[in-house]
């Protein structure tokens, strides 16, 4: 008797639910499919970009869970960094080595690292800060400027400077480091502080964490369609408990 090609469809392995299998039973499994003559080719393919979606949704995850634990632990940073103007002190800043000594053992504990990549065109520019997880996502932050030639710089020292620019800011920026004043007495200064919530605030993101027993899907729709303030505070001032939604929800496995 002659298998027809719809038996032969049904006898083939069909990718594993959720939670996926390891890494290498996977590469096993679709080794073997690519072996098999019957399976073909463009299922092939399908199995596997459906596979690297459920990789990348898990890692985004992963990401986005640890960053909400850890930002609890991310402490403010005193800004010991001077900018003097003919002897006057102009602004203060963090500097990017206290930044780093804070925060290093922090980002290990929970599986993060950060680096930066620097590009050079015609005068311009453009460090990447990159943070990344264990889990193979990573998250940029960009800052472009010209090289900082104030204050009679050299070109070496002006490039070094923007640099160094670059790096600070970018890292405050994927980190949502706050910084304090040297004198706020280990108060958060006043540009740290976030505004007042928006009237409502509270009940909306109660009613946000339930929706995100729903899913991720479910949270994008009914976050899309709520109150701009409400949106705005939290992805602006309250981007821990952002995060946090996002994870939750991305928890929730599809039936």
């Amino acid at each position: 008797m002659t298998t027809t090609a719809l038996e032969k469809q049904q006898a083939l392995p069909e990718i594993p639910d959720r939670p996926a299998v390891a890494a290498t039973e996977m590469v096993g499994m679709f080794e073997r499919l690519a072996t098999n003559p019957a399976v073909p080719v463009e299922k092939l393919e399908k199995l596997i970009e459906l596979q690297e979606r459920i990789m990348r949704h898990d890692a985004k995850s992963a990401f986005d869970a640890a960053f909400a634990e850890m930002q609890g632990e991310i402490p403010e940073i005193t800004e010991r960094g001077e900018i003097s103007v003919n002897g006057q002190v102009r602004s203060k800043y963090a500097k990017f080595e206290d930044i780093l000594r804070e925060v290093k053992p922090i980002l290990t504990k929970f599986g993060f690292a950060i680096r930066h990549r620097n590009v050079f065109d015609n005068g311009t520019i453009k460090i990447v800060g990159i943070l990344s997880h264990r889990s193979g996502h990573s998250e940029e932050d960009e800052f472009v400027a010209k090289a900082d030639d104030s204050g009679s710089k050299n070109a070496i020292q002006a490039l070094g400077s923007t640099r160094s620019y670059g790096q600070r800011y970018t890292t405050i920026s994927l980190l949502n480091i706050a910084t304090r004043g040297a004198d706020d007495d280990g108060q958060r200064s006043t540009k740290a502080t976030a505004p007042e919530e928006p009237k409502g605030y509270e009940d909306w993101l109660l009613n946000m964490e339930a929706v995100a027993d729903e899913g991720l899907a479910r949270l994008q729709v009914t976050f899309q369609q709520s109150d701009p303030k409400f949106r705005q505070y939290l992805t602006t001032h309250d981007k821990g408990k952002h995060l946090a939604l996002k994870a939750k929800a991305g928890k929730v496995v599809a039936k």
